[in-house]
């Protein structure tokens, strides 16, 4: 497969994602305008030459929407939300208002894509994160432990892991502006289970499919918090808020979630590292001390190569001999497009599940993985929509 057949077969699997029968009215936007790029040859065959973890595709996307938001082109325009505006309807005339945009301003579309990174910092993931760390320090819902390989050194000796009240510590990988270190200024809505701050400036709400009953969301304080990104945005910035608005799905709900995020964002500025993530991390880790961590990665580790990733689990490996490390991945499967069949974590997956993401397109795998002293845990704890619209929970 080329490059641009590549970019088309992954434009195609985020369409997919977002319009599934019975999907809101308000995801058709998405779905179109993933659609449009798919179909648009000399728009893909210019992307070719980006380097494939730029995300071309979802680049574009972003592309499309900031000149779209910046320039106000006409009837293009008309389709995409304004921040605190109500979601336009769309109709038979987008394809074709979407394609004469395209055409029209290819060079605009390719020289944004040249000169930035695509963030999506959806912050709806968050519910899902923060189910994932309430079932990870449960302790009458942890899995049974398994001793890690011998690496040479024995570990060190230390105290219990924590208890759900005690404080750890939050990592975020590929953070953007740092939304994601603040689930616990946020509070959720899971099916009919409330948690979270009552006082939040923002109730994240989250369907729940299925026969199985997600843990509550409840959090343990949150001593620390870092996140990395090799490009961090400042919530502070206007042009950064800007490109932040052009990578969310253009959708009213997603554009009202990250203005209220950005609020919290600004009103408790955090630690944010520049940097790769796999060369940062370890310092960061080393800064924890001895308490549990928690390392969050949401679409993140879909985009590292395989040595990268077993990299990634190695540095979480030492760290975990002298205290507990937890990482909680929420990525699609791997390799990423319509072919995806494993989990990024290495983790069992059910057969009829990988066929389900081959056949309806790209959902997100919640997984976790302990390390604790010699021994590791991991599980398959549910799969959600690729923003947070929902969780069929598995564990």
């Amino acid at each position: 497969m080329s490059a641009a057949e590549e970019i088309r077969a992954q434009a195609l699997e985020v369409a997919a994602g977002w319009s599934p029968d019975g999907a809101p009215e308000s995801w058709r936007l998405t779905a179109g305008l993933f659609e449009s790029i798919a179909a648009h040859q000399e728009l893909l065959d210019r992307l070719a030459s980006l380097p494939a973890d730029r995300l071309p595709a979802l680049l574009a996307s972003a592309a499309i929407s900031y000149l779209v938001r910046r320039d106000r082109p006409v009837p293009l325009a008309g389709y995409f939300p304004e921040p605190g505006g109500p979601q336009p309807r769309i109709d038979g005339g987008f394809p074709g208002a979407a394609r004469a945009f395209i055409s029209a301003r290819l060079d605009d579309i390719v020289a944004e894509c040249q000169g930035r990174r695509y963030q999506m910092n959806e912050v709806a993931r968050c519910t899902q994160i923060a189910l994932g760390i309430a079932a990870a320090m449960d302790p009458l819902a942890r899995p049974a432990s398994r001793a890690l390989p011998a690496s040479g050194a024995a570990p060190a000796a230390r105290a219990d892991p924590a208890s759900p009240a005690e404080p750890i510590g939050l990592a975020d990988l590929g953070t953007g502006a740092g939304l994601g270190l603040h689930l616990d200024r946020y509070r959720y809505l899971v099916g009919d289970q409330a948690s979270g701050p009552g006082t939040a400036a923002m109730t994240l709400s989250c369907d729940v499919r299925g026969s199985r009953r997600p843990p509550r969301a409840v959090l343990p304080p949150i001593a620390e918090r870092v996140g990395i990104d090799r490009h961090p945005l400042d919530p502070q910035d206007p042009a950064a808020r800007s490109w932040l608005e052009a990578c969310a799905p253009p959708e009213a709900s997603a554009l009202a979630r990250l203005a209220a995020a950005i609020g919290v964002a600004r009103r408790y500025p955090v630690r944010l590292l520049a940097g790769d993530v796999l060369g940062a991390l370890p310092g960061v880790l080393d800064r924890f001390g001895t308490r549990h961590v928690i390392v969050t990665d949401a679409y993140l580790a879909v985009f590292l190569s395989p040595p990268q990733r077993g990299e990634l689990a190695a540095i979480l490996a030492r760290a975990g001999r002298t205290r507990p490390v937890t990482w909680l991945s929420l990525d699609p499967l791997v390799p990423l497009g319509p072919s995806g069949r494993d989990s990024v974590q290495g983790i069992p997956l059910p057969g009829a599940l990988v066929r389900d993401y081959q056949r309806d397109g790209v959902f997100a795998v919640l997984g976790e993985r302990t390390f604790d002293g010699g021994t590791q845990r991991s599980r398959l704890l549910a799969r959600a929509h690729p923003s947070g619209e929902w969780v069929e929970w598995l564990a």
